[in-house]
């Protein structure tokens, strides 16, 4: 893997906003979505029954938790201009965001599919760095070994190949796994693949801009983004779907297109009715623009069409760098996408940017409309 990294980008200064906006503006709203990232700034802030919420009243007139909170004011085209500069050179992508290539991946592995969610890109890519040393730990999010609450998703260090099989598999419920960034890039890891969100790329990649010594960028190796359309409540999915799985356990979630499919401890596949899930989604995640994770350095998510491969994005040239030799090495399996599935992709893409676009607009004397895209990109989606 080439160590080559382009310039960073220009830092920013603090807003001057503070604890107090964030709690009226997010918090009070409804608006947070558990990104983790502000936990592990403020000793102010903590997590409350998956919620963020402000345990003391902070008097600062301005702070790098507001700064940094992806439903804070978000420059979308800045954002872009930063982290992929040439992304203009030709006539930019809206839907999909900055990119260099779309694959279809899989693990070479057999066992390392069976353990993970769909192709087990994800697991490969890590378990390829932690291997040949391109990586010293993977901040990812296994669910939680508490008894009381098994299926709570949890921030997982991963620093063995163990410990990134044991975060195998998706978590369809919304996990702070960034409170524990800035103490891992300070004291555990200097070469650190983070595997989050897409709005907690967007958290790190405002902390990246943030002009602050304490924050040690350097030692973010690249950013994964899972594609996410939407999250649940922990609690919420759990008093719902504890009665329909029978008292199970819980092994792993799927979502194929229109359903939800459960799969227990003793292997019963269990439908689950889509819809009632979707109407458990997060409040929050109907103004999330982003469903590929257009900032991420790489793009991981279901194909909707093979089961056993996993759609990959590849954004940066870092990025192309790790995953070519991940295939060199044997890791990881990829092959061309097609190009009428990444139609089917660029709609999904497009349709979830719409829907946030119009909501914002419908919605601007109700709550602050936090994202700035060019009026061109508004046209491009609110056209069609």
């Amino acid at each position: 893997m080439s160590k080559a990294h382009p310039a960073p980008p220009p830092e920013v200064a603090l807003s001057v906003k503070g604890a107090r906006e964030l709690r009226e503006e997010v918090l009070d709203a409804g608006l947070c979505t558990a990104c983790g990232i502000c936990l592990g700034l403020c000793p102010y802030l903590d997590e409350m029954g998956e919620h963020v919420a402000m345990i003391s009243d902070c008097r600062g007139n301005h702070g790098r938790c507001y700064a940094v909170c992806p439903r804070t004011e978000t420059d979308l085209d800045a954002l872009r201009d930063a982290y992929f500069p040439s992304w203009r050179d030709s006539p930019p992508d809206y839907a999909l965001g900055p990119h260099l290539a779309v694959w279809m991946s899989r693990a070479r592995d057999e066992r390392v599919r069976q353990r993970s969610q769909y192709g087990g890109t994800v697991t490969a890519l890590a378990l390829y760095g932690l291997e040949t040393g391109a990586l010293d730990a993977a901040l990812m999010t296994a669910w939680s070994q508490d008894p009381e609450d098994p299926h709570l998703p949890r921030p997982w260090l991963a620093r063995t190949p163990e410990a990134v099989l044991a975060a195998a598999g998706s978590k369809y419920t919304a996990c702070p796994t960034l409170r524990i960034l800035d103490e891992t890039l300070r004291r555990d890891a200097s070469r650190l693949l983070v595997v989050a969100r897409p709005c907690q790329v967007l958290a790190i990649r405002k902390r990246m801009r943030l002009q602050d010594p304490d924050f040690i960028k350097e030692h973010i190796a690249l950013t994964l983004s899972l594609f996410c359309m939407w999250s649940m409540s922990y609690r919420g999915f759990r008093q719902w779907a504890e009665p329909l799985l029978g008292g199970e356990p819980l092994r792993r979630i799927d979502i194929p297109p229109g359903r939800m499919v459960a799969e227990t401890a003793g292997g019963a596949l269990v439908e689950l009715p889509h819809e009632e899930a979707r109407a458990r989604a997060r409040e929050t995640c109907g103004l999330c623009y982003d469903f590929t994770g257009e900032l991420a350095d790489l793009s991981v998510g279901s194909t909707e069409w093979k089961d056993d491969w996993n759609t990959l994005i590849v954004r940066s040239e870092a990025a192309r760098a790790f995953v070519e030799d991940a295939a060199a090495r044997g890791f990881l399996e990829m092959e061309p996408f097609p190009p009428e599935r990444t139609e089917v992709l660029r709609r999904a893409a497009m349709e979830k940017k719409k829907r946030v676009l119009e909501a914002l607009e419908s919605n601007r004397e109700h709550r602050v409309p936090y994202l700035r895209v060019s009026q061109e990109e508004k046209d491009h989606f609110l056209a069609h």
